[in-house]
């Protein structure tokens, strides 16, 4: 029996969206039950202003994780709406680009980033489903927000490139950058540098794109210097109506 693609994409969609809830679920469980067994057996008649202090802190990192499980849940629902079909195999990147910046700007405000964009003028469509470019432009800003955690500037810009029927899209940060050995494992699954703390990550957001764009006959390829920053360059086919 022959596979059925679209099952098998909207298998891994689904499944690499429920690996972005896991890892801030769990942290908010854990951040939960500290609080709890810190605090259940104190008297709160009285609560000292280093005790108010870590409660507060606590509940932005939960606030934090929550809003995270709230864009991923968000963009689960936008999978079942009937404007935006997974059998949908086309999209206007701009379109999708500012979504998501619209969607991010709380996130990114509190993250003190600047995120500018040059989109170019009439683009035609890419042959990517709106749901599939989505997640790869929403990967990609995260990955560079979670790059810069005092802050920083994120550029993005689109352009065609007639020569070869392609739009190509760019996503600059001024982050931590990727060390050498790290660049070539960026798309194996599970593969992850966020080990520890409120941003570790199950290391399949890279993957899951690398294998959408390839599934659509694009590339993805990454620049990337230590301390200086990172550059995502996507390309993605133009779409031809049959």
């Amino acid at each position: 029996m022959r596979n059925n693609p679209q099952t098998s994409d909207s298998f891994t969609l689904i499944s690499g969206l429920a690996h972005e809830l896991d890892s801030p679920l769990k942290s908010i469980l854990a951040r939960t039950r500290k609080l709890i067994n810190d605090y259940k057996s104190r008297d709160f008649e009285f609560i000292s202003y280093k005790d108010f202090k870590v409660i507060i802190a606590t509940l932005e990192q939960i606030e934090r994780q929550l809003e995270h499980c709230s864009q991923t849940t968000s963009r689960m629902m936008f999978v079942g709406k009937r404007q935006a079909l997974l059998g949908e195999n086309n999209c206007r990147i701009n379109d999708i680009i500012r979504s998501v910046i619209n969607e991010m700007g709380r996130q990114l405000e509190s993250s003190r980033i600047k995120l500018t964009a040059r989109l170019g003028k009439d683009l035609p469509k890419v042959t990517v489903g709106p749901i599939e470019c989505h997640q790869i432009i929403h990967n990609v800003i995260i990955n560079a927000v979670q790059a810069m955690p005092g802050g920083g500037t994120i550029k993005v810009k689109t352009s065609l490139d007639k020569a070869y029927g392609l739009v190509d899209i760019d996503v600059t940060d001024e982050g931590v950058g990727i060390t050498p050995d790290h660049l070539p494992k960026v798309f194996e699954p599970f593969f992850t540098t966020k080990e520890r703390g409120v941003e570790k990550s199950a290391g399949l957001g890279l993957s899951i794109i690398y294998s959408i764009i390839n599934a659509a006959g694009g590339s993805i390829h990454i620049k990337s210097s230590l301390r200086k920053g990172t550059t995502v360059q996507i390309s993605l086919p133009v779409y031809k109506s049959k």
